[in-house]
Parts: structure tokens; C-alpha cells; sequence
């Protein structure tokens, strides 16, 4: 296996990595039954073989393949009346991504309920949600003996991005939304996270071409208006609300392993007596043309990234962090369709959670995934500007506006 330079949006996620706002995301899977440390061991390796760019190292802006001692996989087994301290050491641990590979495992044992936690963390340079969630089902499909082992490494096969339409513009020009108001503190490097799940109920049945909108709809407006009112409890209801909305750029929904999600910017600009289908359409409407007018664009590797990094890279930095370019007031991802959605192997899942990669400009994040008539929500926060008093409040908020949808639906 040859090495290879990191696409343009990997290139992205390794340079805007920073102690305050660690670009890495981490996916936990509570089981009811434990499918045995070994065999996670043995499907882990041979989704490093599969997916051979996280059994890589990234040196001067390339994937470059480690020695096999170095690439075998990183997951440590505990017992959950033992791990005191190893998952916040697990969570804090920076990536070294020079001399190790960019996904790290830690299986939490329960001996109380027989079950336990597989939780997985990923490098955001390596992989989207949507591909870590496919390296984790190749995993659970090996251990589980569905798959065989993949024993040698494949080449890297990096995601094929769809081609935008012509005039394709990625910050349309208008105004920054507001930020969220939070405690005064300064950024940290702490993350904090809290995960709960809302009955989708017969959100699930809402269709485009009867409705005029989508479940996905009915959860951003749900975080539109949580964001808005925790604002105006605040007496900040003035502030333009946003979210920074992931959009799949693939050509082919799941194919090839990196990244390829692109973010566009919806806001909350319909009325305060608007109804619950009007203001899903009303966030339709913003999705379709951001979709049709290219927002979500992904340059091809630029004379900047084209550069060594020690000169590139503060360059990129600073363009990637310029005042004028509108992040949302936080970001919003709903996972609905996944490479596992139906698969059996997640059959034994009693929660489901993400911790996401906040950006410098965000106190919050919001990562909803769908499975099957559930919706497991993670808000990931930090601390230094929101306590956990504020975030179960703000928890409180979304549901009873899930709640209030499927009500009115």
C-alpha cells in the first residue's frame, strides 16, 4: 500500500485540529449482550485492512502506512466497576497522528448486565459519520462471524464528491447568524456530552411528496426553536439563529471511506405564529437551494493546500476562520439512512451516542441518528460556557418540541 495525499476535506479537518476545539468525534454503542474483546480485536483489524487509511499515519499532508506493530488496533478492554477515569482519559487523550493510527477503541465490560460499551473515536482528517459508522459495522460483522476477516490492507479508496453545478458559490454573501447565549468563560478543550432518545413515532411516516418536507425537517426546526428559545429566555430574542447543516457530497450515498460531508447554513426565518409545516417548508426551501445553487461545494486541492504545511497552513487557518463566513449559531447532523441502518449486528444496541467536533464559533453541538423508529440525540458541549444544568434544560427543550410535533402531525 502506497501512500496518499489527504483530500481536500481531510486536509481541512487535520489543519483546523487545535486544543481548543479537538476535530475528532467519538461514536458510542451500548450492547446488551458482549460480543467478547477477541473477536472486537479481530474485527477491528481487519477494518484497519479494508479501510487502510486509518492503519496510516499522516506525514507532510499524506497517508503514509505505519509498521505493523504501530497499525495493530488500539482498543483497550475494561470492566465498567474498573474503569474509573479511563473513559475521560480515553475522550482527552490528544491523536498523535504522526506515529499512530486515527481511530483508538475502548470496550467497557458490565458484568452486572452482561452488556457492555464499545466506544470508538475518530480522527475527523480520517472519516465522516457515515464512514465511521461503516468501519465500525465491518467490525461488529467480522467479530460477529457474518464476515470473513479482511487479513491484507486494500488501497485507499477516498469517496468520489459530486460535481457542483456551474457558478457554484460555498459562502453565499450575507450576514453572520448570532451566536448562542452562553456563561462568560473562554473556549476550552473539554468536551461534555449528554445523550437521550425521542420516540420518532409518526414523524417516521412523513414523506416529500405528500407532506412537502422530511423527518430531517421536523428535527432541525425542532433545533432552530430550541436554539431560539434558550436565546429568549436569556433576553437575547433579537439574535439571527442558524444551523450548520451536513450535507452527503457523494456521488453514491455510501461509497468510499473518508470524508465527504459539506455543510450549508439554514435559518430560522419564518414567523413566531408560524405552523409546524410551514416552518419544516420553510427549511426545505433554504436545504433545496442551498443543494441546487452548489453551497455546499468542496474545492478541488488548492495552491494553498498544495503548499508544505509549516507554510500552508496558517494561511488556510486564517481563511478558514474569517469573520465574514456565517458557521450558524451551532451545528445540527441528523444520521436517517447509514451503512448499518438495518443490519442485524446492531440489533443488540440499548443506546447510541456521538460526540461530536465542535467548532471555535459553536458552545454546542446537536447529532441526532435515527434506528429504527428511535432517535438517539447527543448534545456535546463546553463546559466553560454551558453547565450541565443549562444542557439538561436545553435537553428539555428539543424533546417537548419533538413531542409537540408528533402532536400536531
Amino acid at each position: 500500500m502506497s501512500s496518499l495525499p489527504l483530500s481536500t476535506l481531510d486536509l481541512v479537518c487535520l489543519l483546523m485540529d487545535s486544543p481548543e476545539r479537538p476535530l475528532d468525534f467519538a461514536v458510542f454503542l451500548d450492547f446488551k449482550g458482549d460480543p467478547g474483546a477477541e473477536a472486537l480485536e479481530r474485527g477491528a483489524r481487519s477494518a484497519r485492512n479494508l479501510y487502510a487509511s486509518t492503519r496510516c499515519g499522516v506525514v507532510d499532508g499524506c497517508w503514509v502506512p505505519l509498521e505493523p506493530a504501530a497499525s495493530e488496533p488500539a482498543i483497550r478492554a475494561v470492566r465498567r466497576e474498573e474503569c474509573v477515569g479511563d473513559v475521560e482519559r480515553f475522550i482527552k487523550t490528544p491523536f498523535r497522528l504522526v506515529q499512530e493510527p486515527p481511530v483508538r477503541q475502548l470496550w467497557v465490560s458490565d458484568a452486572r448486565t452482561g452488556g457492555g460499551s464499545l466506544m470508538t473515536r475518530i480522527h475527523h482528517c480520517a472519516a465522516d459519520l457515515l464512514s465511521g459508522l461503516a468501519w465500525i459495522r465491518h467490525q461488529l460483522r467480522v467479530a460477529a462471524g457474518v464476515d470473513e476477516e479482511c487479513t491484507e490492507p486494500r488501497e485507499i479508496a477516498v469517496p468520489t464528491i459530486a460535481d457542483p453545478p456551474p457558478g457554484a458559490k460555498r459562502n453565499p454573501g450575507w450576514a453572520c447568524c448570532d451566536p448562542l447565549w452562553t456563561r462568560a468563560g473562554e473556549l476550552s478543550g473539554d468536551r461534555c456530552w449528554t445523550t437521550f432518545s425521542v420516540e420518532a413515532g409518526p414523524l417516521l411516516e412523513i414523506s416529500r411528496a405528500t407532506a412537502g418536507f422530511t423527518f430531517n425537517d421536523v428535527l432541525a426546526v425542532a433545533a432552530l426553536d430550541t436554539l431560539h428559545e434558550w436565546n429568549r429566555v436569556h433576553g437575547a430574542r433579537r439574535r439571527k439563529v442558524g444551523i450548520w447543516l451536513p450535507v452527503n457530497t457523494r456521488r453514491d450515498p455510501f461509497s468510499g471511506f473518508g470524508n465527504a460531508s459539506s455543510r450549508i447554513r439554514v435559518r430560522r426565518v419564518y414567523s413566531e405564529g408560524s405552523c409546524l409545516a410551514d416552518k419544516c417548508r420553510a427549511v426545505r426551501f433554504q436545504v433545496d437551494r442551498a443543494r441546487e445553487r452548489g453551497e455546499w461545494v468542496v474545492p478541488q486541492r488548492t495552491v494553498l493546500s498544495r503548499l508544505p504545511l509549516r507554510f500552508g497552513a496558517p494561511l488556510v487557518r486564517r481563511y478558514l476562520n474569517r469573520p465574514w463566513a456565517d458557521m450558524g449559531t451551532a451545528a445540527f447532523s441528523h444520521v436517517q439512512r447509514w451503512p448499518g441502518y438495518g443490519d442485524p449486528v446492531f440489533d443488540g444496541l440499548t443506546g447510541l451516542g456521538v460526540l461530536g467536533a465542535m467548532h471555535r464559533r459553536h458552545a454546542l453541538m446537536i447529532v441526532a441518528v435515527t434506528r429504527p423508529d428511535r432517535t438517539w440525540l447527543t448534545i456535546t458541549y463546553d463546559p466553560a460556557l454551558l453547565s450541565r444544568g443549562d444542557i439538561d434544560r436545553i435537553r428539555d427543550l428539543y424533546a417537548g418540541m419533538i413531542a409537540a410535533a408528533r402532536r400536531e402531525v
